[in-house]
């Protein structure tokens, strides 16, 4: 099985971490036994170049395709990552030499990308509907696919792109600290960073201990929010994989509180699964695997008073027998999206030449 990745998105020395999912997908695919070719933007910064960027990934994935086949090494599919607008680039190339195409919506690719205007809709119509498979990483992906493209049925497969269990785990040699609160994300206005810091100063700097990892262009306004609110944040950056797992297995709590729809909420399976006590906004994806009284707390969107009273209660949790059990089922509700399971899942789906649901998909 010979897959080409193309992707509009992955780590490099610039950003490390920018995309890691794909980075991880990638590897899980080749764990899986797959041989597997990667051409992906590197060098650019988020939303800027976009011209030369795209021009530069087609000619990159084109040439890598005609080198494969000039060797008698004819990809048998060409994945897309993210969605919109990368699929504009694989769907010719997939044709070209005979692969099938497989566009992966992650998420808001194809709730605002592909929508953002009405040339953009109808190119991203036409280039799902040629696709050979339509990976969605949640239920409410697969609804937001039918709702704008009209796309659904057997061709439409419901898969998680996964997170590394290997990494995002329980220490047991971690010290936690009960009182620590903790948000992994990038900073600005849709992931409700701003929520959090009201809700902290409603819970009292000495109550709590605020954590933020992130890079993004509300840092500056949201040092600035937290002194004024006299909340006591502390701003890491960006951390690689390690580290965020690290810190996620010393934080009581993590904090989801986006204002948008999330496709999945990866960041709140890799908090289950290290055993940080998950908090999120009710909607998206995030519904999907945060349960209330469950595997953690949901709370409306932008509701600063909720979050405050759900953070009180998660603490209040903390290593009693609630919190336990709470964390016990996280991980078992993570676990479910071991990205190596979901690699061979995937490389399985490819091989049988069909489409239809994932075995085991959720």
């Amino acid at each position: 099985m010979r897959i080409l990745v193309i992707s509009n998105l992955y780590p490099d020395t610039t950003q490390p971490t920018f995309g890691t999912f794909v980075a991880t997908h990638v590897a899980a695919l080749r764990r899986a036994g797959a041989e597997v070719d990667l051409a992906a933007i590197k060098g650019f910064q988020v939303h800027r170049g976009i011209g030369p960027k795209y021009a530069r990934l087609a000619v990159r994935a084109l040439l890598m395709a005609v080198r494969a086949a000039l060797r008698g090494r004819r990809y048998h599919v060409v994945e897309a990552h993210i969605a919109f607008p990368t699929s504009a680039i694989a769907w010719p190339i997939a044709r070209l030499v005979g692969a099938r195409l497989v566009v992966y919506c992650h998420g808001s690719d194809v709730s605002e990308v592909a929508v953002r205007s009405g040339r953009h809709r109808a190119l991203a119509r036409f280039l799902f509907r040629r696709a050979d498979l339509l990976i969605v990483n949640s239920g409410h992906t697969a609804a937001v696919v039918a709702a704008n493209f009209g796309i659904s049925g057997k061709k439409v497969i419901q898969l998680s792109p996964g997170i590394d269990t290997d990494i995002f785990r329980a220490d047991p040699t971690a010290s936690r600290d009960p009182a620590s609160v903790l948000f992994v994300g990038r900073l600005d206005p849709s992931k409700g960073i701003d929520v959090l810091i009201d809700a902290a100063a409603l819970i009292g700097s000495d109550a709590i201990r605020l954590s933020v990892i992130g890079t993004g262009p509300d840092r500056e306004r949201l040092e600035q929010r937290a002194m004024q609110l006299g909340v006591s944040a502390l701003f890491l950056g960006g951390l690689l994989p390690a580290e965020v797992a690290r810190q996620m297995a010393c934080a009581a709590v993590l904090a989801v509180p986006s204002k948008v729809a999330e496709g999945l909420g990866l960041v709140a399976l890799e908090g289950m699964a290290s055993g940080a006590m998950v908090i999120a906004s009710a909607t998206g994806g995030l519904v999907e695997s945060v349960e209330p009284g469950s595997t953690g707390w949901l709370v409306p969107p932008g509701d600063a008073p909720a979050l405050a009273a759900a953070i009180n209660e998660a603490l209040a949790a903390g290593n009693g027998e609630a919190g336990h059990e709470i964390r016990r089922k996280a991980a078992a509700r993570a676990a479910e999206h071991d990205v190596y399971e979901m690699g061979r899942r995937a490389v399985a789906l490819y091989s049988a030449g069909g489409s239809g649901r994932a075995a085991g998909a959720e």
